[in-house]
């Protein structure tokens, strides 16, 4: 029998945001979720978070988006002249390929983000990250490490490539899955445990019940994780974009709310089909 994770990036970025991923959860199809220590809808999300222990809550680290957790003068070279991240994975790998960025101050920003959701109560299931900035080889390895440090079991691997209506998402998973090809090994060397199988950048922001209940079915043991993005569309959500920069996939998210709690998802999940779970339950 398969173990199915369908994981909502994004729990704490806002209100709208965290409520639409309760809602999936609670409609029984939605088993995981990961937070974003640096967003306004934090605490909300950890409260919630403790309301709904059957909830699996990873940490969506960050390093693209927003205000950074510690004190700007402790990680200016991850900054623009605003005092935000870049708001571009792009611009920080360079930044961090040419040298002007410091690996000291990414530790320093991502071991900060996962101290404060231990704070908050909450043990994470699994990271992940804005934008799969933790995708790129080096920073994978400093997530992978603080991950074993921490105590947190789980880590996103993206291994997704097909063809599919969207070619530049398309693309977009090629090259993740090539950056993160060889880190299998180094999963296992730091006792982690990830899926088997990844889906969700390829249809990004546009996953129908249709294309949920596809790959819930697709042949094949083991485990996989399906990226989804629920939420409610309201004003407080493109008002953050000020604080965040833009997101595509925020007039996406009513549909993929609608997608998870439609009733032909949960009725995948009947006994003798595959086990919904989180990473918590990828060791049992």
């Amino acid at each position: 029998m398969s173990k199915i994770i369908i994981n909502a990036d994004d729990f704490g970025l806002c209100a709208c945001v965290n409520e639409g991923i309760v809602q999936a959860h609670r409609a029984g199809a939605l088993s995981s979720a990961t937070i974003m220590a640096n967003m306004p809808g934090f605490d909300q999300a950890a409260a919630l978070a403790r309301e709904y222990p059957r909830l699996g809550v990873g940490v969506h680290l960050n390093l693209v988006r927003g205000l950074p957790l510690l004190p700007e003068g402790r990680v200016a070279s991850l900054l623009g002249p605003d005092g935000r991240f870049l708001g571009s994975p792009g611009r920080l790998m360079r930044r961090l390929a040419a040298g002007r960025a410091r690996w000291a101050e990414v530790e320093a920003e991502l071991r900060a983000q996962i101290e404060k959701t231990l704070a908050a109560g909450i043990r994470p299931s699994h990271v992940d990250s804005e934008k799969h900035m933790h995708a790129y080889p080096p920073v994978f390895r400093t997530a992978a490490r603080l991950a074993r440090e921490y105590g947190i079991e789980g880590i996103r691997l993206i291994r997704e490539f097909r063809l599919s209506r969207h070619p530049a998402q398309s693309a977009k998973a090629l090259l993740l899955t090539l950056w993160i090809a060889r880190a299998r090994a180094a999963v296992r060397e730091a006792g982690l445990v990830t899926t088997d199988r990844f889906y969700g950048i390829c249809n990004s922001g546009r996953m129908t019940a249709a294309d949920l209940c596809r790959l819930i079915g697709r042949p094949g043991r083991g485990s996989a994780e399906i990226m989804i993005h629920p939420g409610f569309v309201r004003p407080e959500l493109y008002a953050l974009e000020a604080l965040t920069g833009p997101y595509f996939i925020n007039r996406f998210r009513e549909g993929e709310l609608r997608a998870v709690t439609d009733a032909s998802v949960r009725a995948q999940f009947l006994p003798g089909g595959p086990e919904l779970t989180n990473y918590h339950g990828l060791r049992a």
